[in-house]
């Protein structure tokens, strides 16, 4: 495995570069926008860092998935896969490669993100409100982290599987977008059933009661069923998939 290589070849492209630049001013001014702007709209004139992230995590939920579905998916959409395996025979080495870059990146990503957020409470809350709250920084890894962590999982599933840039970013995005809706809309309307089948697959909801402590059984439905079983047709996939 050579992770490093992947790692560089990514970094070295364009789209790379304009991602990331793209990704570093959103995490930047969603930031400010959650850490200094607190202590004007909150009753205790306060700057809280679990809000913080929570804001952070909003640009994060899009980024995680197209950093990790370009680095997976990328070369298959391109058809620069078939140099790389001529260069690299080992197809699952290559694979596993991939998957350690794009998580090594990705939380790279997200501890600038933790610095950032920590960073803009500080500012908030001691310099223009009345004190930065850092308590909730325990909260914030046992349950904002661990719902990342769920987003970064789905995007390596349906990279592997798909193999397809556009269609692993519209899934991968798309999805939980409409879970969260469906979720949503079952709430209001009250249908137990439907709620049920809704929360089968509700990765993000299972991640935060996994999160705190509140899982159950069921929790680890959504995870079956949108992280390892697509993981295992992917590699499958993978591994047999013609190239050229």
């Amino acid at each position: 495995m050579r992770p490093d290589i992947d790692l560089r070849a990514y970094l070295d492209t364009r789209g790379a570069t304009i991602l990331l630049t793209l990704s570093l001013l959103a995490i930047l001014a969603f930031a400010a926008l959650g850490g200094l702007i607190q202590p004007a709209v909150m009753p205790e004139g306060t700057s809280d860092v679990e809000f913080t992230f929570i804001v952070l995590s909003l640009p994060l939920s899009l980024i995680i998935p197209v950093i990790v579905v370009m680095m997976t998916a990328g070369e298959w959409s391109d058809r620069s896969i078939q140099n790389t395996f001529l260069q690299r025979p080992g197809r699952l080495g290559v694979l596993a490669s991939k998957v350690i870059a794009a998580t090594a990146l990705v939380l790279v990503v997200v501890a600038l993100s933790i610095g950032l957020a920590a960073a803009a409470t500080w500012v908030g809350g001691e310099l223009m409100g009345e004190g930065a709250v850092f308590s909730s920084f325990e909260s914030l890894l046992s349950t904002q982290l661990v719902v990342l962590a769920a987003s970064l999982l789905f995007a390596l599933a349906m990279g592997i599987l798909l193999q397809s840039t556009v269609i692993g970013l519209v899934v991968a995005i798309g999805v939980p977008f409409v879970i969260s809706t469906a979720g949503a809309l079952t709430a209001a309307f009250g249908s137990e059933v439907v709620a049920d089948v809704v929360r089968a697959v509700d990765l993000t909801s299972a991640a935060s009661a996994l999160g705190t402590g509140d899982a159950g059984a069921f929790e680890l439905l959504p995870l079956l069923l949108l992280v390892v079983v697509p993981t295992v047709l992917g590699v499958r996939r993978w591994s047999l998939r013609e190239v050229g």
